[in-house]
């Protein structure tokens, strides 16, 4: 599968585009995907695109170029502020599922799918175009990998020290301002000051320096979530860093640096999680933060701030948004075949994957002769419907089994997918396909069956949603289970 991300960073355009892009990138990782990065940018993002798979030139520029790659490919995401809408046409002409991120409903899109997971995007009056979809709302948006799973925060009695964070550059100079103000004002808290890669003020920001002030140079993700749970406060800019502090339960001070920032601190300020002290220009801001600072030294203030944003960002946005897309990848190029016995090395390794045998009636590892045997008797066995699942490549991805029992014209089905496809609701769709399969050869077919354990959660739902109706609970084998069945129209049960 091709794969790219397309988008920007570096000093002078900042890292938040580059920071959102990087929790896709690992979601498709996730996912058994390897994508690849098309920047347009600068030396310093090098740091962030260690150990990935990477491209740096000006791809708005070098158009040609650009096209060479992408041309053919699957998936293409695109996060710019700086495309025009030829570029956007063009890459939907090039990929099967172009994706555009979006913050400010910035150009009308042509086909392909929306993403916008700011907290006001569900407000945003996109013009609806039936070839495009949206995915709006906070749910979607992607958090880095350290960001998905965050432990519960602590919420102390009195405020200990605060954290101030200003995106990679602080282009507005914001933090020696900030800290200078904490350092008179509130000298008995520790400040956790980060420090981006951009930073063109550190002689003011060294000279501010005391005892209680902790400089944290270009931390990583990890180090940003740990300083994040260590902060009773925060006070940040209005990008990205605010959806991570909202899904670590930090209670954050916003102010608003860059007119594209608007709508996030705004959004945020509504929610009820944020205290918005405005515009960094203006000149009661610090007035403000005293005031903000004030109120949130009410425990109970803090912690409703802190549960309204873990409520709004649980930090699995980048894996819904990573799921949809694979998903719809692989139902339009996932096919079912006929098995024969060069699948046998597949299938062996697919029944003892440790879900597979948990799942089983029967949890005992497989031994080879025993499956090479039991396969070549199930592909001779006529009452016996043996399907893999594939793409066009020919890469095993599942299989779907029909046993019929003749007199009673029933079939009991068994499924089981590779782990890269669990887990993107594409279950249901093959269970209708090879449902479909099995009457096109076996038109006397009655009535199908799932036998499921009451554990397997995951496979009820699939099977409910393929339109399988509850049947009845029995034990198989010791096992709490429930029949599922699905009539195929020949008679009424």
């Amino acid at each position: 599968m091709k794969v790219f991300i397309l988008t920007e960073g570096g000093k002078n355009i900042g890292f938040g585009h580059l920071t959102r892009c990087i929790s896709l990138y690992q979601a498709f990782e996730e996912g058994g995907v390897l994508p690849e990065f098309i920047v347009n940018g600068d030396e310093s993002i090098r740091d962030l695109l260690r150990g990935k798979k990477h491209k740096i030139f000006n791809w708005i520029e070098e158009k040609e170029k650009l096209f060479g790659f992408i041309e053919n490919a699957d998936i293409v995401i695109v996060d710019s502020y700086l495309a025009d809408i030829s570029l956007y046409k063009a890459m939907s002409a090039l990929s099967k599922i172009p994706v555009y991120i979006d913050d400010n409903k910035r150009i009308n899109y042509p086909e392909g799918i929306v993403m916008n997971g700011a907290v006001y995007a569900e407000d945003v009056d996109y013009i609806k175009n039936e070839n495009v979809e949206y995915l709006a709302g906070p749910e979607y948006m992607p958090l880095r990998k350290e960001f998905w799973k965050v432990p519960e925060k602590e919420i102390r009695e009195r405020v200990q020290n605060i954290m101030m964070t200003f995106g990679g550059d602080d282009a507005k100079n914001m933090t020696p301002k900030i800290l200078m103000f904490l350092n008179e004002e509130y000298p008995e808290l520790m400040k956790n000051v980060v420090i981006g890669r951009g930073f063109q003020n550190m002689e003011e920001i060294d000279d501010l320096r005391e005892k209680k002030v902790n400089l944290i140079y270009y931390p990583d993700a990890e180090k940003m979530k740990e300083i994040m749970l260590e902060s009773d406060i925060a006070i940040s800019a209005g990008g990205q860093s605010l959806y991570e502090l909202a899904g670590v339960g930090v209670p954050t001070i916003g102010i608003c640096v860059a007119e594209n920032q608007l709508e996030n601190v705004e959004g945020w300020a509504k929610a009820g999680f944020l205290e918005y002290a405005g515009w960094y220009s203006e000149k009661n801001l610090l007035e403000k933060i005293r005031n903000s600072m004030k109120h949130l030294e009410d425990i109970n203030i803090r912690r409703n701030k802190s549960e309204l944003g873990r409520k709004r960002i649980d930090g699995k946005g980048s894996l819904r948004v990573v799921g949809i897309l694979l998903f719809n990848w692989f139902k339009d190029n996932l096919y079912l075949r006929n098995a024969d016995f060069e699948d046998a090395l597949d299938i062996f390794n697919l029944s003892n994957d440790e879900t597979v045998r948990n799942n089983s009636f029967n949890p005992e590892k497989i031994e080879w002769d025993h499956h090479s045997n039991w396969l070549k008797e199930k592909l001779k066995d006529k009452n016996c419907l043996f399907l893999i699942v594939s793409d066009n490549s020919g890469k095993f991805y599942g299989q779907v089994r029909f046993v019929v029992e003749s007199e009673t014209k029933e079939a009991t089905i068994n499924i089981s997918l590779a782990r890269e496809i669990r887990g993107f609701g594409l279950s249901s769709l093959l269970i209708e396909k090879s449902v479909d399969k099995l009457l096109e050869v076996r038109k006397d077919i009655k009535l199908v069956k799932a036998f499921i354990k009451e554990s397997n959660v995951a496979s009820i739902r699939s099977f409910e949603k393929a339109n399988f109706k509850f049947l009845r609970k029995v034990r198989i084998k010791g096992n709490k289970s429930k029949i599922y069945m699905k009539e195929t129209g020949n008679v009424k049960i």
